[in-house]
């Protein structure tokens, strides 16, 4: 029984006793559009209350670099999954989120939209960077370069980064921001359907496994590596 088997066998025994699931999917490159949308389907029909979606995110501490998306192929993979979609799925996510994987939206990120707080103390964003804890929380702000984060401030290290920890805090302030993000946000929560003749045509392009051009391997990461992919 593989690692797939055994968290369905998990959610099934969890909603069995009545617990409210929900999935969290990060996407990698070589990820098949058609087999994500089946999933959707599968964990709808489950009883799945809703699901949540991110791109694999290229931080320099990873040991395999050459599976992460870059932030063209990202738009490209999640225009075809997320346009034409099933009235049946939930996402437990801002819709101005999934626009923006989509390629229809364009955010800043806000590196402080998600603090983390754990036994070490309040972690420095992003906490995929691991920058180091602070005591406090105030500390944290403090001690912060906030500018140094997000693709808009340079940083090699955020250049294809599209992941919900700094964008879906910024969709969501876009939607608390004034009458036009209620606005997209209501338009986008009601018109779900995304049609798109050229990603439905997507969805019949053959996918090559990742792995048989890009073989697992440990690798230092230089800054060339971690500028935004234009592919």
């Amino acid at each position: 029984m593989g690692g797939y088997e055994l968290a369905l066998d998990g959610i099934k025994e969890a909603l069995k006793r009545g617990f409210r699931v929900t999935t969290n999917t990060t996407l990698f490159d070589g990820a098949d559009p058609k087999s994500v949308r089946a999933f959707f389907d599968e964990m709808m029909e489950l009883g799945v209350e809703g699901m949540m979606l991110s791109p694999g995110y290229s931080y320099d501490k990873a040991p395999d670099q050459k599976h992460f998306l870059g932030r063209a192929r990202t738009r490209r993979l999640f225009r075809a999954i997320l346009s034409n979609r099933k009235k049946s799925w939930q996402f437990n996510q801002s819709p101005l989120f999934l626009e923006f994987l989509m390629g229809k939206k364009t955010y800043a990120c806000t590196p402080w939209g998600m603090p983390t707080y754990n036994v070490f103390g309040w972690q420095k964003p992003c906490y995929l960077l691991q920058d180091g804890y602070a005591d406090t929380f105030q500390e944290m702000l403090d001690s912060t370069e906030w500018g140094n984060y997000g693709t808009e401030s340079g940083n090699p290290k955020c250049a294809n980064c599209m992941v919900h920890s700094g964008y879906e805090a910024s969709a969501v302030d876009h939607t608390f921001s004034g009458l036009r993000g209620l606005w997209a946000t209501a338009k986008a929560a009601l018109s779900t359907k995304y049609e798109d003749p050229d990603a439905l045509a997507m969805l019949n392009e053959p996918v090559k496994p990742v792995h048989s051009y890009n073989p697992l391997v440990q690798i230092d990461a230089g800054k060339s590596q971690l500028e935004e992919t234009r592919a």
